[in-house]
């Protein structure tokens, strides 16, 4: 539920740089249970930090092939786990405060953010954007059940289906709701994607996005109507991309990390609907109605 997601800082600095944090409107920090005193007595509301899940830095990175130079990038994205579930509050380290929120809401988790100081002008700016939208209780919509039996196997292949913008939801067994169910299998997670894209068929998928490689997206609707999600992992923003889904909304509001963009040459039809997007920064949030 994303009117429910809670996002909150860690700091180790030392209360000495608790000045800082009131003028940002930060008003209270997790810390270590040790640093508790030191503080409080500096002026800050300070909780020890909590049992945790620790979680890698979202982001990008190019990576070298056998052969040569590669100019695909590999997402570094944290959305699988969120998907199939964290057993405690996630806790991620966060040289880019801006997407780790973003994605822990679009994913709608909560989540504990370890910033440094210089960065926590980029905190704050992260959470009053995402309090600044519009509550919603939507649930998020899928056209895979994937049943998870725990492996590693299993993670690799959330992670590929994640990175491809395939949706999925994960189940203890089949849902027959669902366009098609699918299990675990080891081997090359990229060509298990490719073959469940293949299966599923493209005319069936709730939502697509054309035109990049780092933006990862999410759907939550129901009768009322629809919200996408769009996480940009890259060091810089898109420069267009094309969003289609099945559906016919042609009321569109948009909000972004990078203030006001409009979008572009929609086209709404009996069953899908259109749009392009002339710049995706690190986070946009859409919301649709019938």
């Amino acid at each position: 539920m994303l009117a429910l997601v809670l996002i909150s800082l860690f700091t180790d600095a030392p209360p000495s740089a608790a000045p800082q944090l009131k003028p940002l409107g930060i008003d209270c920090v997790f810390v270590a249970p040790d640093a508790v005193a030191a503080w409080t007595a500096a002026g800050v509301c300070a909780k020890p930090l909590p049992a945790v899940t620790k979680l890698p830095a979202p982001g990008v990175q190019y990576r070298m092939n056998v052969a040569s130079a590669s100019n695909a990038p590999w997402v570094n994205s944290n959305g699988w786990q969120y998907v199939r579930g964290l057993q405690n509050t996630a806790f991620v380290d966060a040289p880019n405060p801006v997407l780790a929120a973003a994605e822990a809401h679009a994913y709608g988790v909560d989540a504990i953010l370890k910033v440094a100081p210089k960065d926590w002008p980029k905190y704050a700016e992260a959470v009053k954007l995402i309090a600044s939208l519009s509550p919603s209780r939507l649930p998020a919509l899928a056209n895979i059940g994937f049943v998870d039996d725990g492996s590693a196997a299993a993670g690799e292949n959330l992670n590929l289906l994640v990175r491809r913008n395939l949706l999925f939801k994960v189940v203890s067994s089949p849902d027959p709701a669902l366009s098609i169910n699918i299990k675990p299998e080891s081997g090359d997670p990229s060509k298990y994607a490719y073959q469940v894209r293949q299966k599923l068929g493209d005319e069936k998928r709730l939502l697509r996005i054309y035109g990049s490689d780092v933006v990862i997206a999410r759907l939550h609707g129901d009768a009322s109507g629809r919200r996408v999600t769009l996480l940009n992992y890259g060091n810089r923003n898109v420069d267009g991309l094309r969003v289609r889904l099945l559906g016919r909304f042609p009321k569109l509001q948009l909000t972004s990390s990078a203030g006001p963009v409009e979008p572009r040459d929609l086209m709404v039809t009996a069953e899908t609907t259109e749009f392009s997007l002339p710049l995706v920064p690190t986070y946009t949030v859409i919301d649709l109605k019938p």
